[in-house]
């Protein structure tokens, strides 16, 4: 199965992420942050990134480009995954080039599958 990183600021969110996923058979690595999740990324190279929008010391967008500025990681799965569901959240976060963006509340299933299309 995928080796999947969880970056998300909010710990009851993050947890039930990491159980679900872990559940599906998923390897998992969590982050409380972007600052966080990307020495993570470094140190684990995981299959595919799942990031929340909004957190502190680095959102979901700067964490987004930084990974885009490292070919090492500029091609691997990006998610977004926040609670901003406007239509001009959702164009921004696919705009700048993420696979996908989903809303909270989570669809695990939907989720879920969009894992595996990407690690198919």
């Amino acid at each position: 199965m995928a080796r999947i990183i969880v970056i998300e600021d909010e710990l009851e969110l993050r947890e039930l992420l990491v159980d679900e996923l872990e559940d599906a058979g998923h390897h998992i690595f969590e982050a409380r942050d972007g600052v966080e999740g990307l020495a993570i990324i470094n140190a684990e190279d995981p299959d595919v990134i799942i990031s929340d929008v909004g957190m502190p010391n680095m959102d979901g967008y700067q964490l987004w480009q930084r990974l885009q500025n490292c070919p090492r990681f500029s091609n691997k799965p990006f998610l977004f995954l926040s609670a901003f569901a406007l239509q001009q959240a959702i164009d921004k976060g696919i705009g700048v080039g993420a696979c996908d963006y989903l809303t909270k509340p989570v669809d695990f299933g939907v989720l879920r599958s969009r894992i595996d299309a990407y690690t198919a």
